[in-house]
């Protein structure tokens, strides 16, 4: 067997020799006359030679694998939200979105704008991150404590009335027509219950403020994407012309959507009794639970927003306490957090980022004057103080997965007025990847609620 694979090698080198250097057949003369190798047909021959001799050995040039990208961000993701968390005190989520945002910056994003969940890369992982969060906000919901204070459903629903007029009129003084105005003001509205989640989780933050803050942004994100299902629904009669879509298609996304959610929360209702949900090998089933009505939701083209929200503060309003969930539903469920802000990140088209900066800006800072207004005249009257009231509405500022899952629905369907909100709305959402989690945590440091 060693004299084979030696002569195999002999009349290898061989063949190098009559082709690199046996009278020069493949050679050329540079301006001075001296010959060197023709280093096209030398590569040519080096993938000719690794199929011939050494079949086992990749073909060249190496590719990357996939897998080797979204490792490598997941590392330098950990590493970047430790670094924050360590040195600054920051919320770890800013060092992923951070290193979502460089590498979509350095070329490795999802190219083109797509929804994610729905084709793009990633955007499973962006799917089932974002369902996890959402199904275990919901599950913190108390919908209960509005029943027992009315101020507080006042709040809500008046924080959400003016922040949607502020930013209407705002944009429209800004030249813009009243079509975009209003899609840019519905998705203003919603506050980020993930963010919101994990930051409180994080920190260990306990109070009344804490409840509050999550009961108003799960309340935020309702608003936003039942006003933006009829939205798209006065879009497809605006810009397709037919009657029938723009009617049927808010309330088949509101339908089924909703079916969904109450065959969810009822499949969990029915394995409770039987298991322990709060340990972590037990959890696996919900998680199981979840990632089937992700595929559900796939299939029907329906959006991951709003069925798992819903889901989860059903089964708050039967339970007789909070429903008490291994952290993200344990260490899988960690990681596909983690990468959800890095997707998010990786999501943004910078080109629009950089072309609706100052638009953004005037956006974060409208948006947050109106709901600390709305928080700071309200909040008294439904037990704060003024101190957590005006801390309350700064913690409403973060803006990351739901609204950019809501913006680049529009972007995929309607591309070209799609370019102008996507403009407007991914630099608001970068700003705000940055500066929420970190409004948040002062906000909650500043009410008492954690301690750093």
């Amino acid at each position: 067997m060693s004299g084979v694979i030696r002569q195999a090698n002999n009349n290898a080198v061989s063949r190098w020799w009559r082709v690199a250097g046996g009278r020069g057949r493949h050679c050329f003369r540079d301006s001075n006359g001296a010959e060197s190798l023709d280093f096209h047909r030398l590569t040519t021959w080096v993938q000719r030679f690794q199929i011939e001799s050494f079949f086992f050995l990749p073909t060249w040039p190496l590719q990357a694998d996939p897998i080797f990208v979204a490792a490598l961000t997941l590392i330098l993701a950990a590493l970047a939200g430790e670094a924050v968390f360590r040195a600054l005190a920051w919320p770890r989520i800013v060092g992923y979105s951070l290193v979502g945002m460089v590498a979509g910056a350095l070329g490795f994003g999802l190219g083109t704008p797509s929804q994610p969940g729905h084709g793009a890369p990633f955007g499973i992982v962006f799917d089932m991150g974002m369902v996890l969060l959402l199904f275990e906000a919901g599950g913190r919901v108390n919908i209960n404590w509005l029943r027992a204070n009315p101020w507080l459903l006042a709040t809500s629903v008046v924080e959400a009335v003016l922040t949607f007029i502020a930013i209407a009129t705002l944009i429209t003084a800004m030249g813009y027509d009243a079509t975009l105005a209003t899609t840019v003001a519905i998705i203003a509205v919603a506050t980020s219950p993930a963010v919101v989640m994990r930051v409180t989780a994080e920190f260990k933050a306990q109070g009344q403020l804490s409840e509050r803050l999550l009961l108003l942004a799960a309340l935020n994100t309702v608003y936003a994407v039942v006003a933006q299902k009829f939205l798209l629904g006065w879009l497809h009669h605006e810009y397709g012309h037919n009657v029938w879509a723009a009617l049927l298609h808010p309330l088949y996304v509101l339908g089924v959507s909703g079916l969904l959610a109450y065959f969810l929360a009822r499949a969990v209702a029915f394995f409770e009794p039987h298991v322990d949900l709060r340990d972590e090998h037990a959890s696996l089933l919900v998680l199981g639970l979840l990632l089937l009505m992700i595929t559900l939701l796939r299939t029907l083209e329906l959006p991951v927003l709003l069925m798992p929200l819903l889901a989860g503060m059903w089964l708050r309003q039967r339970a007789s306490r909070p429903l008490i969930w291994p952290r993200h539903f344990g260490s899988v469920g960690g990681v596909l957090v983690l990468l959800m802000f890095v997707v998010t990140g990786l999501s943004l088209s910078w080109r629009s980022v950089f072309a609706g900066g100052a638009v953004a800006l005037a956006i974060v800072a409208v948006r947050s004057l109106a709901k600390i207004s709305v928080l700071a005249l309200l909040g008294r009257p439904s037990g704060l103080s003024l101190r957590q009231s005006v801390a309350l509405g700064v913690a409403l500022c973060p803006m990351s997965g739901v609204a950019l899952a809501l913006t680049l629905e529009i972007v995929v369907r309607y591309p070209e007025f799609g370019a102008i909100l996507g403009a407007i709305l991914f630099s608001t959402i970068a700003l705000l990847e940055i500066l929420g989690p970190l409004a948040l945590k002062w906000s909650l440091q500043r009410s008492g609620e954690i301690h750093v």
